[in-house]
């Protein structure tokens, strides 16, 4: 008998603390999340707030099953509540199936991470931890945490707004840095935590209410410096609930408060409607984002190909690019690919389809209907964390009509929606698991099966974050000049991650430096021959690799392309390999004038190596050109080129007019402003020539050829004392060349400038 109770205290013991695990480890993520980064992996927020939510919801839940188990008890809160939550994962799960990526729509990064199915399930996880682990009285408890958590967040917004950057690293020293996301996703948040603090301010204890009071003055001042109209609107919105909850709920919302709400609900709406700045506090940070009218246009072209499940979750960049206005070539922002549409309902239009959206209305509906029946039904004091976790679900929803999201944001309407169906929906049942019985046995087959899958994904997830950590050190050896070092971490990350494209595509780049370093190199030319040639097959199979692991990525294509394209004359049949990447690049992204200009360079650079096909060569190349300046009337590199081919059939006249098209299409082009001025002064317009090789060497103090034919330039004009100082700093540049020392002591000395040199002596091109 003493042996039997001893066992039973010994389960009860592990039964207590495998339940402790589980609530700590979703205190922990309310926590954790919002105010979440790490600086050593490639995307510093929405990756590590992905880990952070896999790995503490997995503890969580893993702990709840065992302590099932060892309890040989489950009390489970049934209710029709995890159906709409469930619906939207299957929904994103089948679109998912169907994506034009599946890799990032499982994962997310690089693709969008808020969006992706792996978010998705585990945010649905926490739904039923939330609903199955805490009591009712405990939800209180789990509101608290995120209102420091949040608080932590926009103190330290505010401080990154004003300029004052307590945490010194490269990446945070930048008003437009926050934990949450974007500065439009903290607005955001922000807007979504002030009416939970403002109700939560009015009836907590005292205790609470200092905290309730910090949450409402850091989320509206953040909101205040951060200045969005579109924000206001938000804010707006949500302070008339409150009001009108006020007003509903007299017989507990103490009417004295009432006058917070409204005096909020006028200030926002006279910030909303007049838009004017706050003296003495700094411009918000610019973030570009999607209007309204071309996403809706490009979730109607999706919708035609594509109308049960979209493209897949997170992949609204491919959506964009194929079916996006050629007139956004006209605008500065025409080489940005956006990766969220106008809003988060937009994007799940496009991206989940018809049914992605509908399941998403859905969930909005269902907890928005509960929320409102609870504050107008539910009279129980107990209960008005609930409300107020309604009216914080109610803004947010709203939210997601006009704004796009974040992963605290998803984070967020999963939490909301959970408090709030734990105030309504507390019907919770106990079954017993027998020793003996066939539910049990199904039970732990099912839990085995759930761990197996739940550490599968934990190994997953761990070698991902390994992998980005190794792109991410790559990338900085990279940008240092470590080119070798660069190259080992990247493929260190290819290698544990091989189905993400951008470490396959970056790490053909990489080959490609490796090859021009080792041209540049004193090592002998055996050693030099064989090194290149690893490096060049090396480039042609990652460049391939990145491809075949995502072909519907525009970009992955035009990696391969210049791959092949920086082999022409080197490997044969690259010219076509090039070309032919291109075209699906352009199959892919249609209006964009950099894929039938990059085409175009391939032909033009084959036509410069052969003499036979060569006019066929440079006529398919203008074709190319001028498909791109069809698409982009000021595309600078297309003039530039176009100019190149005529120069080749001696068209002088259309080869002046493409430069001087090119250079005012991109008047901060150092080497279009060299070249143009390289034209003048063949022509010996020496004046002409002066003006176009000093916009040059303004733009680049340090460009030789430019300094070189400007010093030319200013000894035909006459000034020669300029000339002879432009030669000094050319020197100074470029010790003991030869060249220049001529040229200088022949204006010492009032010899001509060029006395003693053969034309070919003379540099014609941009170093």
């Amino acid at each position: 008998m003493k042996k039997t109770n001893v066992i039973k205290t010994d389960s009860s013991s592990l039964a207590d603390s495998a339940e402790r695990i589980s609530k700590i480890s979703i205190y922990l993520l309310v926590f954790l999340l919002p105010i979440l980064f790490l600086p050593w992996t490639a995307n510093i927020l929405e990756f590590n707030k992905q880990a952070l939510l896999i790995v503490l919801v997995l503890i969580s839940f893993f702990s709840w099953l065992f302590k099932i188990l060892v309890s040989g008890r489950a009390r489970i809160n049934l209710t029709i509540a995890y159906i709409p939550p469930a619906l939207l994962m299957v929904v994103y799960g089948a679109s998912s199936i169907f994506s034009r990526w599946r890799f990032g729509s499982f994962w997310g990064w690089p693709l969008v991470t808020a969006e992706s199915l792996v978010n998705i399930i585990f945010l649905f996880l926490l739904f039923v931890l939330i609903m199955n682990v805490f009591e009712k009285k405990e939800l209180h408890n789990l509101i608290y945490a995120l209102m420091i958590s949040s608080s932590v967040a926009f103190v330290y917004l505010i401080l990154q707004l004003l300029g004052m950057f307590l945490i010194p690293i490269g990446f945070t020293k930048s008003i437009s840095f926050n934990t949450v996301g974007g500065p439009l996703a903290a607005g955001v948040f922000a807007s979504a935590m002030l009416p939970i603090s403002i109700v939560l301010l009015t009836l907590s204890k005292k205790k609470y209410m200092i905290l309730a009071g910090l949450t409402a003055a850091a989320s509206f001042v953040s909101i205040l410096i951060l200045n969005f109209p579109a924000i206001w609107w938000l804010v707006a919105g949500g302070c008339a609930l409150v009001f009108a909850f006020a007003v509903q709920r007299r017989d507990i919302f103490d009417s004295r408060w009432a006058v917070l709400p409204m005096t909020l609900l006028a200030v926002s709406l006279l910030f909303a409607f007049f838009k004017f700045s706050i003296p003495g506090i700094p411009l918000r940070p610019a973030e570009f984002f999607l209007k309204q009218g071309p996403s809706i246009e490009i979730a109607r072209e999706t919708l035609k190909s594509n109308p049960v499940f979209g493209t897949g979750p997170g992949t609204f960049t491919y959506a964009f690019s194929k079916y996006r206005d050629a007139g956004f070539n006209q605008g500065s922002l025409w080489d940005y690919s956006f990766e969220w549409s106008g809003s988060k309902f937009l994007t799940v239009l496009t991206t989940v389809g018809i049914t992605g959206a509908l399941a998403f209305l859905v969930f909005i509906v269902f907890f928005a209907y509960a929320g409102i029946l609870l504050i107008i039904k539910n009279r129980d004091e107990g209960s008005f964390s609930g409300s107020a976790a309604a009216l914080s679900f109610l803004a947010l929803s709203a939210g997601f009509f006009l704004f796009n999201s974040a992963t605290v944001l998803e984070f967020l309407f999963f939490f909301l929606a959970a408090i709030l169906a734990g105030f309504v929906w507390q019907n919770k049942k106990e079954f017993v698991l027998k020793s003996s019985s066939l539910s049990t046995l199904i039970f732990t087959f099912l839990v085995t099966v759930i761990f197996v899958f739940g550490l599968g994904i934990l190994v997953l997830e761990g070698q991902r974050y390994a992998s980005s950590a190794s792109y991410f050190n790559g990338m900085k050896e990279w940008q240092e000049g470590k080119t070798e070092n660069a190259i080992k971490n990247i493929e260190r990350a290819a290698s544990i991650s091989p189905q993400t494209d951008i470490y396959l595509r970056e790490l053909s780049q990489a080959y490609l430096k490796g090859i021009t370093e080792t041209v540049q190199s004193g090592i002998s030319q055996d050693e030099k021959a064989k090194k290149i040639q690893i490096y060049v097959n090396k480039t042609v199979n990652s460049a391939k690799s990145a491809t075949d692991a995502n072909p519907n990525n525009p970009a992955n294509w035009s990696a391969r392309g210049f791959a092949y394209q920086s082999l022409i004359g080197v490997v044969p049949d690259t010219r076509q390999w090039a070309e032919d990447s291109y075209k699906k690049a352009i199959e892919l992204d249609p209006v964009n004038p950099y894929y039938p200009s990059q085409a175009g360079i391939s032909l033009l650079k084959e036509a410069g190596l052969v003499k036979d096909n060569k006019e066929k060569l440079l006529a398919e190349a203008m074709m190319y050109f001028e498909k791109s300046i069809e698409l982009k009337l000021d595309y600078a590199q297309a003039h530039f080129q176009m100019a190149r081919i005529f120069s080749e059939q001696g068209r002088t006249a259309e080869m002046i007019s493409s430069l001087e098209k090119a250079g005012g299409s991109d008047p901060n082009d150092p080497v279009l402003a060299y070249q143009l001025g390289l034209v003048y002064y063949q022509k010996k317009d020496y004046e002409r020539a002066k003006k176009e090789l000093e916009r040059a060497v303004v733009l680049r103090p340090a460009y030789s050829n430019a300094l070189y034919f400007l010093g030319i330039c200013y000894y035909e004009l006459n000034n020669k004392d300029v000339a002879i100082a432009v030669f000094r700093k050319i020197l100074e540049l470029n010790p003991g060349n030869d060249i220049a020392t001529k040229v200088l002591d022949n204006m010492e000395h009032g010899k001509k400038a060029l006395s003693g040199l053969e034309e070919e002596d003379v540099p014609e091109e941009s170093s």
